[in-house]
């Protein structure tokens, strides 16, 4: 297996940005549905990946943002660089080294994202970069936010997916 099955209870955990807000995953799955996006700043592949990240978090509007939050294996520093070069828009959260979160969502690929339901069942739980992986989020935050989804792969020539 390389992550945790969809159907499993995801575990609760807690994690701060680099500015040091605090995220309990229970505290937000009770609301809506909650995208983790694991990554590593230098892996080429969350470089794809996270771009159409941040598209699906803007292509909701401004009043009715998805809960997306990524989940950095490096130092603040390079934290802060990946989101400012990337500009995400979302939170995204450090699981220092010896990166118990990661650890505990049997991450073995970055990027890795799973897609947590408003229950705490993981709903999606794919790795790499997915263009279905990212449709289903897509498709499930157009739900829970009675939006249509976002198009966010239109004219981009990717193929559907590519490992990390």
């Amino acid at each position: 297996m390389d992550h945790l099955p969809e159907g499993a209870w995801a575990p609760d955990f807690e994690l701060s940005t680099a500015d040091g807000a605090r995220f309990r995953l229970s505290d937000h799955v009770a609301d809506r549905p909650v995208l983790l996006a694991f990554y590593k700043s230098a892996c080429p592949t969350c470089q794809l990946t996270f771009p159409f990240i941040g598209r699906l978090f803007a292509g909701f509007g401004p009043d009715a943002r998805p809960a997306i939050w990524g989940i950095s294996q490096d130092e603040a520093d390079a934290t802060r660089d990946f989101a400012e070069r990337f500009g995400l828009g979302f939170p995204v959260l450090i699981d220092e080294h010896p990166y118990p979160v990661s650890v505990d969502f049997e991450i073995r690929y970055v990027p890795t994202m799973y897609l947590i339901d408003s229950g705490g069942l993981i709903r999606m739980a794919d790795f790499g970069f997915s263009k279905p992986a990212l449709r289903t989020a897509a498709d499930a935050f157009s739900k829970s936010l009675d939006r249509p989804s976002p198009d966010l792969f239109a004219g981009d020539g990717l193929p559907e997916r590519r490992p990390g």
